[in-house]
């Protein structure tokens, strides 16, 4: 164990500076639209930049994980439209907001344990494994819904409707509750990662699964764990998109594993493993809510939109691979 200390401790070198980098360009662009649209420094639309950011943290916190473990989940976003619709199934049935809200979690740690399985039990690669996954899930939310939108607006109680409303947009202190969610799990996964056994051997992990084997850790069940985390976390995206929405269609979170990986990738975490931080993914997250408010902002029509993050992403990877190959 005293070795694996010492590789984490190694490749953790600067990573303050490492970190500086995903603020950094999180700053620059809140500068570029400040200057350029003044209705974005309103109080309202930097409230709303945070509610919707707030899906995308959760979102990208967990497939930070999954891509420092040397891994990749294509399925994330459709384990979101699948827990959103389950949690709103379970309001129908006349469920409290809390039972339903963790029943869309349980459905999203049940897609993770079954990607989990396809990864370290049966072998497959995980870009393999999570396509496979994205399919599977999306027939799933496709078949329960009937292909319809699950709205519950009509079918609970004026109590439960506040409640899960206030779940998915209400405010204390005028600050969104789901922002104050991801800020809990920011700081519990923090901490979990750098300074638990479990954060240090998913970096060994990452780095070099062959040393983190010779070093004496369970690579199988260290990515298995990892899985389950990440779509735990994509069933917490899905009840709170549901929540914000009261409802989810069954074309629900249809994209938004792509928007995760952006996010991550932005947020400095190493396409290649090893490398990344649960605060590089949060402001990964606010450049992409950030991007597309200020866009909507400047008439940009989501098609371009499109166009720009796919540019912006491409060469965040680009600017990693010449970093890795420079650090061999």
């Amino acid at each position: 164990m005293h070795s694996v200390k010492s590789f984490y401790k190694k490749i953790s070198e600067n990573r303050l500076i490492k970190a500086l980098g995903p603020f950094s360009v999180l700053i620059v662009i809140i500068l570029i639209f400040s200057i350029l649209t003044p209705t974005f420094r309103t109080l309202g639309n930097l409230t709303s930049v945070g509610l919707s950011a707030s899906v995308y943290v959760i979102l990208a916190m967990g497939m930070t994980f999954v891509i420092i473990s040397g891994g990749i989940d294509l399925s994330l976003g459709s384990i979101v439209g699948l827990a959103g619709a389950f949690c709103c199934m379970l309001l129908k049935m006349q469920m409290p907001v809390w039972a339903a809200a963790l029943g869309g979690m349980l459905m999203g740690m049940m897609c993770g344990a079954i990607n989990g399985f396809m990864v370290t039990w049966m072998g497959l690669l995980p870009f393999i494994a999570t396509l496979g996954g994205q399919w599977i899930f999306r027939g799933l939310l496709l078949v329960m819904s009937g292909g319809a939108t699950v709205t519950v607006r009509s079918d609970i109680t004026k109590q439960v409707l506040d409640d899960f409303i206030f779940l998915g947009s209400g405010r204390i202190l005028s600050i969104p509750v789901p922002v104050y969610i991801f800020a809990v799990l920011g700081v519990a996964l923090s901490f979990l990662l750098k300074h638990t056994p479990y954060g240090r051997s998913l970096y060994c992990i990452g780095s070099n699964p062959e040393a983190a084997r010779m070093s004496g850790i369970h690579n199988n069940r260290i990515k298995f764990k990892t899985y389950v985390l990440a779509g735990t976390l994509a069933g917490l995206s899905g009840v709170l998109l549901a929540a914000r929405m009261v409802s989810m269609t069954s074309g629900g979170g249809n994209g938004y594993e792509f928007e995760g990986i952006f996010a991550t990738v932005v947020g400095g975490t190493s396409m290649s493993g090893g490398e990344g931080s649960v605060l590089g993914a949060i402001c990964g997250a606010f450049v992409v809510a950030i991007l597309r408010n200020g866009l909507n902002l400047n008439g940009i029509n989501s098609f371009w939109q499109q166009v720009i993050l796919g540019v912006i992403i491409v060469i965040a990877v680009y600017v990693d691979t010449l970093r890795t190959r420079k650090a061999k």
